[in-house]
C-alpha cells in the first residue's frame, strides 16, 4: 500500500482522541463514519451513533456523481471517520477530503483506544 498520500496531503486530518469521543457522542455534533466492514463491527462493536461506511467504498460514497452516493455527505460535517486502530479511517478521511469533503477528522488510535479509554474508566 502506498502511504506518501499521507505525507502529501494538501491540509492534514486533525485527531480526535479517545477521551474526546464520548462527548462528541452525546453532543450529536459530527457525523461518525466507521470504515470498518460489517464483520469488523460485528466481532468489535460498534461506536454509538456511528453510520458503517466500508473502507472500500469510500471514494463512491462522497462522489455526488456516483450512484453510491451516501446523503450523508450532503451536511458540511464535522464528519469524524473511525477503524479499528485509527490507520485505515485516516486514509479514507484523506479520500474523502480529495474528493472536497471538508471538516474531516480521525479518531486517533481508532475503535481500539477508545474502548481501552472506556476500559481504564470503569
Amino acid at each position: 500500500m502506498n502511504h506518501s498520500n499521507v505525507t502529501t496531503s494538501k491540509k492534514a486530518i486533525p485527531q480526535v482522541t479517545s477521551n474526546q469521543l464520548d462527548a462528541i457522542i452525546a453532543e450529536e455534533h459530527f457525523s461518525i463514519i466507521d470504515v470498518r466492514n460489517p464483520k469488523g463491527i460485528e466481532s468489535q462493536g460498534s461506536i454509538p451513533k456511528a453510520h458503517n461506511i466500508p473502507f472500500e467504498t469510500i471514494e463512491h460514497a462522497v462522489d455526488k456523481e456516483h450512484e453510491d452516493y451516501n446523503p450523508i455527505f450532503d451536511g458540511d460535517g464535522p464528519f469524524l471517520f473511525c477503524c479499528t486502530g485509527g490507520v485505515m479511517s485516516y486514509m479514507a478521511a484523506l479520500k474523502a477530503q480529495e474528493k472536497g469533503v471538508e471538516n474531516v477528522h480521525n479518531l486517533e488510535g481508532g475503535h481500539a483506544a477508545w474502548l481501552k479509554f472506556k476500559n481504564t474508566q470503569n
